[in-house]
């Protein structure tokens, strides 16, 4: 096994690094509005649940991008989760756009009002939450972003009959290593054993 010191490497090759050895990732499609008005889109491939009562996420920024820029000045945005059928056009609200380019017309993307925020929906979108936000912790050059949820806007076709979410049904996308994603498609289920049934084994 080879052993690795992050003091003695370069933080690019730290960041590939550590982006192809925790995968896979989820991916955060954050809507967010600027002051001024415009429309921000951008995927955040670090991503996860924060907790569960009240229900939060988080994602993170490296550095003070256009996305936290804009959280910390209105306090409001909305986390997507996009199926492989949105993952071109997710792609293309990655690029590097000046803060004054709107993403949702970049991507040919429709918008819908928030319910509770004023910030914009993908309506495309199979999964939509609105956040409001709880803090921004700076973590070296990252800036995680944590949320409250206040409303969850979740597509009919993701119920099943126990009126719980599929997640097989969204066939949704994660971030691998460099430029690699995978999906959801291939599942498996595992039952969590009781620590009585260990020790009586």
């Amino acid at each position: 096994m080879r052993t690795l010191i992050p003091a003695d490497h370069d933080t690019k090759s730290l960041y590939f690094l550590l982006n192809s050895l925790v995968v896979p990732r989820p991916i955060a499609w954050v809507s967010t509005r600027a002051t001024d008005g415009t429309r921000n889109l951008a995927p955040h491939s670090y991503f996860t649940v924060a907790a569960s009562d009240p229900p939060s996420v988080a994602f993170t920024s490296i550095g003070d991008k256009d996305t936290v820029t804009n959280v910390r000045a209105t306090g409001e945005f909305v986390v997507h989760v996009a199926g492989h059928d949105l993952v071109e056009r997710m792609n293309l609200t990655s690029a590097n756009a000046p803060a004054d380019v709107d993403e949702f017309t970049l991507a040919g993307l429709d918008a819908v009002d928030a319910d509770l925020l004023d910030v914009p929906v993908v309506a495309q979108a199979p999964i939509a939450i609105e956040c409001r936000l709880t803090q921004v912790v700076e973590v070296g050059n990252g800036r995680v972003v944590i949320g409250e949820c206040v409303a969850f806007h979740v597509a009919e076709r993701l119920w099943d009959e126990r009126d719980r979410v599929d997640p097989g049904r969204l066939d949704a996308i994660a971030r691998m290593g460099g430029s690699t994603y995978s999906t959801t498609r291939d599942r498996f289920e595992l039952r969590r054993p009781s620590y009585e049934e260990l020790v009586t084994e």
